[in-house]
Parts: C-alpha cells; structure tokens; sequence
C-alpha cells in the first residue's frame, strides 16, 4: 500500500508514518530473516549475537533486500571467525609424545578423573600387561 492510497482513505500523516514504519519494520524482520539463513553458524548464540549486531546496524531496506549486508557480515566474520561454521576440520593442538615422555603406570593410576584414568590405561595398556 503506498502513501497515496492511505491518504485516499482518510489516514493523518502521522498515522501514515506509523503504518509505513511499522510496515518497513516487518518487511525488515522478514529480510533479515532470509539473510541469517543464508549463513551458517557455529551455534545458536553465535547466529543471535550476529543476528543482533546487524538489528543494532540499522541497515536500510531496498527491493526486500539489506543494504551494505554483506559488508557488514564481512566484517563480522573477520572480528569473530568462531561465530561461522566451517567445513574446515578444527585445529588440534597435540604435545608431541615420544617413548620418553610417555606417562608410567603410576602416573596413570592417580588420574582422579576416573574417565580420564580409564583412556589413559586403554592408551598404555602394555604398561598394564600381565597385571592381575
């Protein structure tokens, strides 16, 4: 509905502002919505926290679309690349472990972490061989 046809039926200026507000702010929502499925997030909070910030931007709406989105989300992503999922496989750190540096049997036991003890035996079983 334009400007014009509420005109026609009678609405004040001011109740046409409100109603092209409130339409802009609906179609804005929907808009938004559309953007944020195009993305992948590393988690629900990650997409509300991103899905926030671009709310706080106040982008403009043009043809059902957010102007300068894309920038925004660049942006976004180089200030916090852990919001975005990536098919890459996560970076592990490992402490490289050699016949030297391999835990005795003694330490293995007092793990209080009953779980933690239990893959460290299964890791070093052969220091666990022939005991009863």
């Amino acid at each position: 509905m334009t400007q014009e046809e509420l005109r026609q039926k009678g609405l004040s200026e001011e109740q046409i502002d409100y109603v092209m507000g409130a339409w802009e702010d609906a179609a804005g929502e929907e808009a938004l919505e559309r953007a944020m499925a195009g993305y992948r997030f590393s988690s629900q909070a990650a997409r509300e926290s991103v899905t926030r910030r671009v709310r706080e931007a106040h982008l403009p709406l043009e043809e059902g679309r957010l102007r300068g989105l894309e920038e925004l989300m660049e942006s976004i992503r180089q200030e916090d690349p852990d919001a975005f999922w990536t098919d890459e496989p996560p970076v592990r750190f490992t402490v490289p472990m050699g016949p030297e540096m391999a835990p005795t049997r003694e330490q293995i036991i007092k793990i209080p972490d009953r779980a933690r003890r239990r893959a460290a035996i299964a890791e070093n079983m052969r220091l666990f061989k022939g005991e009863d």
